[in-house]
């Protein structure tokens, strides 16, 4: 069998994340950008089966307790089995107005990064923006100045790659912080364990909570959905204009094409378009980064129109530097338990902490498919029948997604 993440892929466990491009030592493993989803090619030929690849790779699982406890357990002040180590939780949103509007929530974590790149805490960071001249494709690069920030702010709801940056780290040199799903950092965990260098470089991994990404077809049903033409498009968000915000269809003289509330088309999408490994995820609120971000659209927060995001600080190192941003009059939070925090993010929580994750395990099981391998064990062991048909449900919404000629009935439904 061979010793390389092609094996990851045929079990249908990558998760795209393109970390294991960089991990190569003779350059050939290449991501390919689908249609659907991001995966690895190797050049089979030229591959010496050192399994470097494999070593990066969080598709086919990773000791998430383990590598959690080594990170944080001394430097947090609890650990609860949902939201994983914490050292303070918190409310809060961007002190300036443009940047808390126009996020897709409060705008936190575009402020803290430029906080710590005004303060010298970094030379850069690893963020997810859109390609110049294809305003709806994905491109991971790293923001240098404000206005490279606020390039890359915002939700990005489709499958992105982090190929080439960590090489890109290591020959620039400096220091940096990184911005992803909790996926991204697991992989990213993973290969500064084994490329130690790199790991110097890196002084910080922010996660945004993550339910389940969406596909690269998902946009061209968006557009299809609501008659937008993708060649009238120069600008594009997922959210934008205030609290759970908009998506947002622009032309190039920054007339609006489509303004569609967030919820609207959010459920609109439904599991049709859900990337499929995302169902085997058991980690919603990046437990291996240091501060994650996400919304918090619960009790009094519901009143707020303009953006307010939950945090969550793994350390007590993160929360000085988050007070130090504070004092500066970059942010404005206010600590909150983390009870708040699990509670605002219930939806999610049951599918990656409870019934839904162990339902795909066990269906996977079933059909002789390989599962990922955590040292996490499932909060819910066991389901019934019912949990399983559902989950074969989502499969099929999921084949539907794909078939282009079926859209008008998920229009509908």
């Amino acid at each position: 069998m061979k010793n390389n993440v092609g094996k990851v892929v045929d079990a249908g466990l990558c998760m795209g994340c393109g970390v294991c491009q960089d991990a190569c030592a003779k350059k050939c493993i290449k991501i390919h950008h689908g249609n659907d989803v991001n995966h690895p090619v190797v050049d089979e030929s030229n591959c010496n089966e050192c399994g470097l690849c494999l070593k990066v790779c969080a598709g086919k699982g990773i000791d998430i307790d383990d590598y959690s406890r080594k990170l944080f357990e001394e430097k947090a002040a609890g650990k609860e089995k949902y939201i994983g180590y914490y050292d303070k939780c918190f409310s809060g949103y961007s002190n300036n107005y443009d940047i808390r509007f126009h996020s897709a929530s409060g705008g936190c974590l575009s402020q803290f990064l430029i906080y710590l790149l005004d303060k010298g805490y970094v030379d850069g960071a690893v963020v997810v923006g859109y390609k110049k001249n294809q305003p709806m494709t994905p491109r991971t690069y790293i923001a240098r100045t404000r206005e490279d920030v606020l390039d890359g702010r915002s939700s990005k709801y489709c499958v992105t790659s982090y190929e080439g940056i960590l090489s890109q780290i290591k020959q620039d040199g400096g220091k940096y912080v990184i911005v992803g799903l909790p996926c991204h950092i697991q992989s990213l965990r993973k290969f500064v364990h084994t490329f130690k260098k790199v790991g110097e470089q890196i002084i910080g991994y922010f996660a945004i909570y993550c339910s389940s990404n969406r596909t690269m077809r998902s946009q061209d049903f968006l557009l299809y959905k609501y008659g937008v033409n993708r060649k009238n498009v120069a600008r594009f968000a997922y959210r934008d204009n205030g609290c759970l915000g908009e998506l947002v269809f622009e032309d190039k003289n920054r007339k609006i094409l489509k303004s569609i509330p967030y919820q609207n088309y959010w459920i609109g999408m439904r599991g049709f378009f859900n990337v499929p490994r995302c169902s085997t995820c058991i980690d919603h609120f990046g437990e291996l980064a240091d501060v994650c971000f996400g919304d918090i659209h619960i009790g009094e927060y519901i009143n707020d129109h303009i953006g307010i995001n939950s945090l969550i600080s793994r350390s007590s190192d993160w929360t000085c530097i988050l007070m130090n941003a504070v004092k500066d009059g970059y942010l404005h939070l206010n600590e909150i338990s983390y009870t708040i925090v699990k509670d605002s993010q219930d939806y999610a929580i049951r599918q990656k902490k409870g019934s839904g994750v162990t339902a795909s395990f066990k269906l996977r099981s079933l059909l002789g498919k390989k599962n990922p391998k955590y040292d996490q064990p499932l909060v819910v062991p066991n389901v019934g029948f019912k949990e399983i048909v559902k989950v074969i449900i989502k499969c099929g919404m999921r084949w539907m997604g794909r078939k282009k000629w079926l859209w008008p009935i998920i229009c509908k439904i």
